[in-house]
């Protein structure tokens, strides 16, 4: 028996299981591939669509050595912290739902429905669903952060894939009319719908959304505000003691600038995908009762009595994409953890963390406070000590920059909070361990080890104390405010995101597999 189908200029293979002497057949008549040969695995002149490349990391390490490597580590830390947590779950979001059309009880992720389509199941393997996902972020990452848009293409250019991209009425009438299984079309359409969804998502993006409820016409900037916040205080003075004032910042090559709170509108536009908006709403906290006066004095002190550890652990635990790279890492070594298996438990970590984020930042604007920065400068000439020695208050600084974002509560506390939450409760349900125990290596001081997640979260959080960023009360109110939102992600977002499979098949390697041009049992 022999097949031989096009689609859309590339060579789609067909897989009929039920006979034994399937013949697969390319577009250039003679070319015959019979299930089982030993065919040298190299891209063909013209590639086909379920042709996976000698030299793309195999399916387990796609998300770290393939998109990792190449997004995180390269450009989305530069992003503000609010951001890197939406890219970052919208990147999970898209190899989420690339699972889940090639799968057969998976949810799609946005809707909580059936994905349309879902692919033939002789078409459920990893390799297809890694080919998916490399598709759909290779359309993705021109939206979603645009200055890694080359390093993708050229990444796919260099492993012998398609690197154009796929109209989305093309990708639609392909996927839905032709029923086309190819990971280029379905990726393309994964990527579609998220970049959709991006618009209508409350965070501003585009930019196209003015603080007025206008649009923008021209020079639209991502991801500015639509809740129309305006600080009290300007940076050069503080009319209201309390109230949140921008710092000056500098490049360092000449150029000064004045802070703009980071997007102050996600906490009150923003859709949240664990709470419900009601649920999110609720979430309020008292205002603090700081005595400014003993605040500053503690925070100096901290500031100025610095050690190696203190100072190793507030810069580590301020890259939240460290401990988060960091914490997978450790997962797929331990339990061995399949792509699959990775993008479930990722999925539902930056989930997680977006919605504590959205609460974080609706009390940060609500109660609008100053940062120590701040109080300490306006001592002006007053002799003070911190790591930098001895020297007038209004030089004074903290151990790392300030983020351009209000004090209370505390957004690192929320997140990690919520992480360690999550990862306990995914761990205890699918591995049957409380917790985890991790070990972390550094250059400056003896490896530290951390014997649950949270012992993690303690020192995440006193590290926002020891660096000066925060004052005291601030860190305790995050516990209290985003307390509980990572069990929810896992309980109520990802279970159900199975359908009516369970999390054990995503860590099935007993189903057939891709082996470069031809499936085989």
């Amino acid at each position: 028996m022999y097949f031989n189908k096009k689609s859309f200029g590339s060579v789609l293979f067909l897989a009929v299981l039920q006979t034994s002497s399937v013949v697969f057949v390319d577009a250039k008549p003679g070319k015959k591939i019979r299930k089982g040969s030993k065919k040298k695995k190299e891209a063909p002149t013209q590639v086909d669509d379920f042709y996976y490349p000698a030299d793309m990391p195999p399916p387990p390490k796609m998300w770290i050595e393939g998109f990792a490597s190449r997004l995180h580590a390269q450009n989305i830390q530069k992003y503000e912290a609010p951001i890197q947590v939406w890219q970052t779950w919208r990147l999970d979001q898209a190899m989420w739902n690339c699972i889940a059309h090639y799968h057969p009880t998976a949810l799609n992720a946005i809707t909580k429905t059936h994905p349309l389509p879902r692919v033939p199941e002789q078409y459920h393997t990893s390799e297809a669903r890694a080919l998916c996902m490399i598709h759909a972020v290779n359309k993705l990452v021109p939206e979603l952060v645009h200055v890694s848009a080359i390093t993708i293409s050229t990444w796919l250019d260099d492993l012998g894939l398609d690197s154009a991209l796929m109209s989305d009425a093309d990708a639609l009438h392909l996927a839905t009319v032709e029923k086309s299984p190819s990971p280029r079309v379905i990726g393309s359409l994964v990527a579609a719908e998220i970049i959709q969804d991006m618009y209508i998502d409350g965070w501003n993006y585009k930019g196209l959304v003015t603080a007025d409820g206008g649009i923008c016409t021209a020079h639209c900037r991502p991801f500015s505000d639509t809740f129309g916040y305006v600080p009290k205080n300007s940076p050069w003075e503080i009319t209201y003691p309390h109230a949140w004032q921008p710092l000056i910042e500098s490049t360092d090559l000449g150029c000064f600038y004045a802070q703009e709170h980071a997007t102050p509108h996600i906490g009150f536009k923003a859709k949240p995908v664990i709470l419900t908006r009601d649920e999110l709403d609720a979430k309020e906290l008292d205002a603090p009762n700081f005595d400014y006066i003993q605040e500053v004095a503690d925070v100096i002190t901290n500031v100025a009595n610095l050690d190696d550890y203190k100072k190793t652990m507030i810069s580590f635990m301020d890259n939240k994409i460290n401990i988060d790279v960091g914490m997978i890492m450790r997962l797929r070594g331990k339990y061995s953890l399949s792509l699959e298996a990775q993008v479930f438990y990722h999925y539902g970590y930056t989930s997680s963390e977006h919605d504590v984020v959205l609460l974080a930042w609706k009390e940060k604007v609500r109660h609008d406070l100053i940062r120590p920065t701040s109080i300490v400068r306006a001592l002006r000439d007053e002799v003070v000590t911190s790591f930098a020695g001895t020297h007038k208050a209004k030089d004074w600084a903290p151990y790392i920059r300030v983020m351009p974002h209000a004090e209370y509560p505390s957004g690192s506390g929320c997140i990690c909070l919520a992480v360690a939450q999550y990862v306990d409760s995914f761990i205890s349900d699918q591995y049957g361990s409380k917790s985890i125990k991790t070990m972390w290596e550094f250059h400056d001081i003896p490896p530290v080890t951390f014997t649950e997640m949270m012992d993690l979260v303690g020192v995440c959080g006193e590290s926002r104390i020891w660096g000066g960023m925060h004052f005291s009360s601030s860190v305790p109110a995050s516990y209290e405010l985003c307390d509980g939102v990572g069990t929810k992600g896992y309980k109520d977002l990802m279970v159900p995101l199975l359908g009516t499979g369970a999390y054990a098949e995503l860590m099935d390697d007993t189903k057939i597999k891709y082996d470069g041009h031809v499936f085989v049992e």
